[in-house]
């Protein structure tokens, strides 16, 4: 790769331009500081403080994992390549925002310090162009995320633009906004290149790069979020990081939002409480976990900004149905996987379906438990982990690696409707046509105020092997 053989003239170069930019970080930027407020009043100052003390000692938690790396950091050890997603969050640095938590809660200067000497020894480790650089430490995403920590945590440590650390800081966050607005994740679009143009507001906003920042937004916006409000990779949680995108958005400019932001944001909060169970949390379609988002606080931010609105009809463009019934929610995947160009995120769940009672959930996706190649991820994004018909063992997406994805189909509505206290919705789906005799399988969902009922009908010819699942 070139960058990786030219190496530190890359960095250098960076460094060159960010400097002749000669622009001064806005630190004291009133939509940063209500930025930061809303991050931080999600966690509990205890816990920042616990977090922070961890970072500090080199002991990291992420996706439910613990790792004691030590100090100096060791950032780019052999085997935090086996947990590839880890070691993204590590280079991300979500932990900055609780290191300036514990110095507010706590007065203790060790917390400024140590996030200044954490980030400055991941700089002089990570420079642009050392070989591997664009894996983990210097990916669009992993990029727009960084700056968007860095930037927080300055806002709640009351950085001053004449503070030689904040200096630093701003040129780092200089660069960090030229690199991300040269390297864009055009290549996998959906919601990295989403997390990029986000990026580039906040860039433009606190530092006056780039000049097209909004231009990208603006095309992503209307790009990704669907007529119903859904994203366009139809994962739930993804969605949620979307609407927090847009929430994010809306606190750094305020007033000035353009109306096609507050037209998005609108739509997204009143699709995600739309699919949202009884106990206030995601359904787990596509790749997906609980617990990286809480639902319910995005909710009521976005409320702050304005009500929520809801496309009523149940044949949506995100292909995730809902129906009700007394206390019972059911969301089934009825529509598309995802876009065509990025199905990374899909599994193979066409008229798969959740259903809760109340706060309780009886019928459940597997959701993900890991990105890392291999038999677990396989069988996470396989037929059989979802809750539908399987015909002849074949699979209704064709997967492999982490992220890869071949023949797939597309599920359709053919029918829904609501009489007394019934709720019903028919869907088919077209997976299976390539198979002999073009098997088409057809679920009827009925719901009452008692209970469940489904009906599954194969139409097609021939003889074939049958099988229905339900993960409770």
């Amino acid at each position: 790769m070139l960058w990786g053989r030219l190496g530190d003239r890359i960095d250098a170069a960076y460094r060159r331009r960010a400097a002749a930019a000669a622009v001064t970080f806005r630190w004291n930027h009133s939509g940063l500081a209500r930025v930061a407020a809303r991050r931080a009043s999600g966690v509990d100052p205890a816990v920042a403080v616990q977090v922070a003390r961890d970072a500090l000692d080199g002991r990291f938690t992420f996706l439910g994992q613990t790792r004691e790396l030590g100090r100096p950091v060791p950032w780019h050890h052999p085997a935090l390549d086996e947990a590839r997603l880890w070691k993204t969050h590590l280079h991300e640095f979500p932990y900055a925002m609780h290191l300036a938590i514990a110095y507010q809660t706590t007065g203790d200067v060790a917390f400024r310090d140590g996030f200044f000497r954490l980030a400055r020894e991941w700089r002089e480790a990570a420079p642009i162009g050392r070989p591997g650089f664009a894996l983990e430490a210097w990916n669009g995403r992993v990029v727009a995320d960084r700056l968007l920590h860095w930037s927080t945590a300055g806002s709640l440590l009351g950085l001053d633009a004449r503070d030689p650390d904040a200096q630093w800081l701003g040129l780092e966050l200089t660069i960090h906004a030229l690199f991300l607005r040269d390297n864009l994740e055009l290549d996998l679009l959906a919601n990295h290149l989403f997390r990029d143009a986000v990026g580039l507001v906040f860039a433009h906003e606190l530092i006056g790069i780039p000049p097209d920042a909004w231009n990208w937004l603006e095309r992503e916006v209307h790009e990704q979020i669907l007529p119903d409000g859904g994203h366009i990779e139809r994962c739930p949680m993804y969605h949620a990081h979307t609407l927090q995108d847009l929430i994010e958005v809306r606190d750094l400019v305020g007033e000035e939002a353009p109306p096609w932001l507050v037209d998005a944001e609108r739509r997204a909060a009143g699709f995600l409480a739309h699919l949202l169970h009884g106990d206030g949390d995601l359904p787990l379609f596509g790749d997906g976990w609980r617990g990286e988002v809480d639902p319910r606080r995005l909710l009521e931010a976005a409320a702050e900004h304005a009500p929520p609105i809801l496309l009523s009809a149940p044949d949506r463009p995100s292909g995730l149905a809902v129906l009700e019934r007394a206390d019972w929610h059911l969301v089934a995947r009825v529509g598309s996987h995802g876009p065509d160009y990025q199905l990374g995120h899909a599994h193979a769940d066409l008229l798969s379906f959740e259903l809760s009672r109340g706060a309780t959930r009886i019928v459940t996706d597997t959701g993900t438990g890991q990105y890392a190649p291999g038999p677990a991820r396989d069988h996470l994004r396989s037929t059989a982990a979802h809750n539908t018909v399987q015909v002849d063992g074949a699979e209704l997406l064709e997967a492999w690696g982490s992220f890869r994805t071949g023949r797939r189909g597309r599920a359709r509505v053919c029918g829904s409707g609501e009489s007394g206290d019934v709720a019903w919705l028919w869907a088919s789906h077209d997976g299976y046509e390539w198979l002999p005799g073009a098997p088409r399988p057809n679920r009827l969902w009925i719901l009452r105020d008692d209970g469940l009922w489904i009906a599954d009908v194969i139409l097609g010819t021939g003889t074939h092997r049958l099988e229905s699942r339900i993960h409770v």
